[in-house]
């Protein structure tokens, strides 16, 4: 309890993420394809959806990434029909 209470307090936390950075990690070789792919759930419980098209909007600093997104699939969807969900993306 006295760890996370001093979790909490903390308030030097750097950036979680840092723009710049993650446009780096996508640029591309010139060819117009991107180096990253996404799969995208309405309704993941663990990551907020309106927080992921924000990064991943035009101007955005995943704006090369390719995204699917789905309302088929929970947080798990990679790990219960994984091969379906990379032919969306790569297909």
């Amino acid at each position: 309890r006295a760890l996370a209470q001093s979790l909490a307090n903390k308030d030097d936390w750097r950036d979680l993420y840092n723009p710049s950075n993650m446009r780096k990690a996508l640029a591309t070789d010139g060819s117009g394809t991107s180096k990253a792919a996404a799969a995208v759930y309405y309704d993941d419980m663990y990551v907020d959806f309106d927080a992921c098209m924000r990064v991943t909007k035009r101007g955005g600093p995943l704006e090369n990434c390719k995204v699917f997104i789905s309302n088929e699939y929970q947080h798990s969807g990679l790990r219960d029909d994984g091969a379906i969900i990379f032919n969306k993306i790569l297909g």
